[in-house]
């Protein structure tokens, strides 16, 4: 099982993508591509799981841009992501 942590909602010039998170998987752009397709969970402090899937690499360094099913709360960052097989 691969374990993450999330750095930041996905952010454009005029808006914040609510469901969408920046989130570190790996080393390098390959270590993410394989992870393509994968669900993804967040579980916060209340309790509360998001469950997600892996989109695309973001950048070259490790980070994954991850969809969510809904609109996540702003105290998910810094929170650690489990990677489900």
């Amino acid at each position: 099982m691969v374990v993450g942590k999330v750095l930041s909602f996905r952010l454009g010039l005029n808006r914040r993508y609510p469901k969408e998170l920046l989130v570190k998987l790996g080393e390098r752009e390959s270590d993410v591509a394989k992870l393509v397709g994968k669900e993804v969970v967040v579980e916060d402090s209340h309790g509360n799981k998001y469950v997600g899937k892996v989109l695309k690499p973001h950048g070259k360094s490790g980070v994954a841009v991850v969809r969510f099913r809904k609109d996540l709360p702003g105290h998910v960052i810094g929170l650690d992501v489990k990677v489900l097989d």
